[in-house]
């Protein structure tokens, strides 16, 4: 499976993701209250509260914005990652659209790291990975981005156990 970049795809995306936030709900998710008013959610990026994501290497920070990834239905979340960062190749049991909104970012498939192999994704970029498709990323400078999904899915799966923080 290889990366597709198609705007149809995205645009189905974002259509679901605005169609699930009348049914949304006030939540809890790893610290992060979402804030709803009436059937509309809204927050300033300066106001969103970056957490350190315990499932991935040190040094990535994520935030939710919508949903919930262990409950059924949609969900987007926002990945900070600084610059020279390196995720391993890892899988998700759901298909995931994520979008640069900041840096250079460089994506991958396959079970075995390979930067020959990477694509350089700069912001406005995006790309779909397929549900169970082994994926990696390296940002060159510090990276935002946008991921969504939908849900329940198993969190992050990596190809080799030790890359897993959880595991040490």
């Amino acid at each position: 499976m290889h990366l597709m970049l198609k705007l149809p795809t995205l645009t189905l995306g974002l259509a679901v993701a605005v169609a699930a936030l009348p049914t949304a709900h006030s939540d809890m998710h790893g610290g992060m209250t979402v804030k709803m008013r009436s059937n509309y959610i809204a927050d300033d990026p300066d106001n969103l509260k970056w957490e350190r994501n315990r499932a991935t290497p040190w040094g990535m920070r994520t935030v939710m914005l919508y949903g919930d990834p262990t409950k059924p239905g949609p969900y987007v979340f926002r990945a900070k990652m600084p610059s020279g960062y390196k995720l391993p190749p890892h899988r998700h049991s759901d298909t995931r659209t994520v979008t640069v909104l900041k840096g250079i970012y460089w994506a991958g498939v396959g079970e075995e790291y390979d930067a020959l192999k990477m694509r350089e994704l700069h912001p406005g970029a995006y790309y779909i990975t397929q549900a169970e498709v082994p994926h990696y990323a390296w940002a060159r400078k510090e990276v935002i981005i946008q991921e969504m999904g939908m849900g329940p899915n198993s969190d992050i799966r990596f190809v080799n156990p030790e890359d897993d923080p959880r595991n040490n």
